[in-house]
């Protein structure tokens, strides 16, 4: 059964919040504020990554994260379950751990639930996803390298390896916003052997953009120089020619065509491109008819847009994404909800993406348990 939300709306929760600082504090009977919650702790890790080897753009073989581990963690012996946390384009994973999205940070605001008994207590890791060109997207490509095999295959794995992990595909959920949330859309529909929950925040680039949505930095990316042209584009405020090279490079990738290595006709001609340099269907929309088993295994899909997302292409391929995946019987939640692209992500996560994650999510393991 699909769940359609064309309006604003905000499930009941049981407990209400205040917010202090950068996190979510727990009110009891009588309007008392609850201590602060036991900590977790961000680990800083760093994560081989052979699919990117041999990539166009010299990006490492070795990549960045970062790990939430939940209170409790190192006393405990429990084996836990995993979300994998995706950033957007031009982001690092950092923007999980500082406040960036009003003053959120992953550990306060899953202290804070884990606390007030609102999530289950699970590993959270944040990889890196961006690249050379501001963002790999996820995708596998020949110039960016395999950062969709880097996530399902090298990023789980050393996981797995290295923390108490259930290590079971119905314990591992995965989740992003923009460019993440589409990387975890991707992840589901390409590995649901290997995640099982899957939820994309505001996701990016599900569909193809019609002439009149694509920006004009398609138009003149050639005229830039180098890539070093493009970050300093950004610097005075221009995130469109960065983002733009990048999406080409992951979507409509070209060898042969240097700096940029994307194909240049793909997506500025009057009929943008749907179909990649070998043939293979680009869009996850394209995808889904051939996907669509896959989908129906999974524990849990959701995705949302907001009415004023900045990228008008969201709302419009996320409405299109839904009527497919409805079409084909796949099971899902579709939210639109009052915002922008960015401005109630601290609220959403706390109240909706993680609580709903964790339902779907088993309880850690008794101690001496072991994965598979």
């Amino acid at each position: 059964m699909r769940f359609r939300h064309r309006f604003p709306t905000r499930a009941p929760r049981a407990t209400a919040w205040l917010l202090v600082g950068v996190s979510l504090i727990p009110r009891v009977a009588g309007g008392q504020v609850d201590p602060r919650p036991p900590a977790g702790r961000i680990v800083a890790d760093t994560v081989p990554a052979p699919a990117l080897a041999g990539n166009l753009l010299g990006d490492p073989t070795v990549q960045p994260a970062w790990v939430y581990l939940p209170p409790g963690y190192d006393e405990s012996g429990r084996r836990y379950p995993v979300l994998y946390l995706l950033h957007g384009v031009l982001d690092d994973p950092s923007v999980w751990i500082e406040p960036a999205y009003q003053g959120m940070t992953v550990q306060a605001t899953m202290d804070s639930l884990i606390g007030a008994g609102a999530v289950r207590p699970m590993i959270v890791v944040m990889p890196n996803g961006r690249n050379a060109l501001g963002g790999s997207y996820y995708r596998n490509s020949p110039v960016t390298g395999r950062w969709g095999d880097f996530i399902a295959r090298d990023l789980v794995r050393h996981v797995d390896a290295r923390y108490r992990t259930l290590g079971l595909p119905g314990a591992r959920a995965i989740a992003g916003h923009s460019m993440g949330g589409l990387g975890a859309i991707w992840a589901g529909m390409l590995h649901a052997d290997v995640f099982r929950v899957v939820y994309g925040m505001n996701p990016c680039c599900l569909c193809c953009l019609s002439a009149e949505q694509i920006p004009e930095a398609i138009r003149t990316l050639d005229a830039y120089p180098s890539i070093a042209a493009l970050w300093e584009a950004l610097e005075e405020g221009d995130m469109w020619p960065l983002a733009v090279a990048g999406a080409r490079a992951a979507f409509f990738p070209d060898s042969d065509r240097p700096p940029f290595y994307g194909d240049p006709d793909a997506v500025s001609g009057p009929e943008p491109a749907v179909a990649g340099p070998t043939g293979e269907r680009v869009y996850a929309v394209s995808r889904v008819a051939d996907r669509a088993a896959a989908l129906r295994s999974l524990e849990g899909l959701a995705f949302d847009s907001a009415f004023d997302d900045q990228f008008v292409h969201i709302p419009l391929s996320t409405a299109a994404f839904s009527d497919t995946l409805e079409a084909h019987g796949v099971p899902h939640v579709y939210e639109v909800y009052a915002g922008d692209h960015r401005n109630r992500m601290r609220e959403r996560m706390a109240t909706v993406v993680l609580p709903w994650i964790s339902e779907r999510l088993p309880d850690p393991a008794p101690e001496g348990t072991t994965s598979p």
